[in-house]
């Protein structure tokens, strides 16, 4: 059953975006002022998360199966969310998003719409995006390389593949760095509950190998959805 299973979900998953996109055509252009660019705005962030479960869904099952994840995937997964990254940098309203350097040689990000901007433009909103992203896929590979190095540094043997880097780096390349460290922290978490089951039956040790990948496409999958939404909410309890 897990093949036609795993379709099924896959096929509820994309007509549910596409319900989605369909009811954001609608409400973009049920008054005056809507406009293309906004529209084609949330076009872009639903075929963001779109193709990004899609993706993760099938990493999931074949790591669970094979403790392998394909490149095929992963890399291609990366340059696909550097694509969209940068489309949506293109329908950037002017100046939205700018990271300006004010008179006060303060760096502040400028609100989206704002048209009282003061101060000299240090980034631009589509630098500040692209960049960003590319910085962020760089940032969480070199956090997993640096943790896989210190673990065969005190254990002298492999404990994380680079498979693992590389999913990694291909939540972040669509969903930026918070929401791929999110993924990251709830991954390892279920990692560990996982483990400590199997070890409280006797069904693992201390050498047991774990498809940590698929709890980290599991936890890509939800920081996808609910991720922004979490951090949002935790960021507004600590002020």
């Amino acid at each position: 059953m897990q093949y036609p299973l795993v379709e099924l979900v896959v096929g509820v998953w994309f007509l549910f975006i596409v319900a989605m996109i369909r009811l954001t055509y609608l409400h973009s252009f049920a008054h005056q002022h809507a406009s293309w660019n906004s529209f084609f705005e949330r076009l872009c962030m639903y075929l963001v998360i779109g193709i990004l479960v899609y993706l993760l869904i099938g990493l999931m099952v074949m790591d669970w199966q094979t403790q392998k994840l394909p490149d095929a995937f992963t890399l291609t997964g990366i340059a696909i969310g550097i694509f969209l990254v940068c489309t949506q940098a293109i329908l950037l309203d002017p100046h939205e998003g700018d990271v300006i350097l004010n008179t006060t040689h303060q760096l502040r990000m400028s609100s989206p719409g704002s048209i009282g901007i003061h101060g000299n433009i240090f980034l631009t909103g589509t630098e500040a995006l692209v960049w960003g992203r590319v910085g962020s896929v760089l940032g969480v590979a070199a956090i997993l390389l640096l943790i896989r190095w210190l673990y065969k540094l005190i254990r002298h043997r492999e404990g994380l593949g680079l498979g693992d880097v590389k999913l990694i780096a291909m939540i972040a390349a669509f969903l930026g760095f918070w929401p791929t460290i999110a993924a990251l922290f709830f991954g390892v978490l279920a990692a560990t509950g996982y483990a400590l089951i199997l070890l409280a039956a006797g069904r693992a040790n201390s050498l047991t190998r774990l498809p940590f990948g698929s709890f980290l496409a599991a936890a890509g999958i939800f920081a996808a959805t609910l991720g922004k939404d979490l951090i949002d909410s935790y960021t507004n309890m600590l002020r």
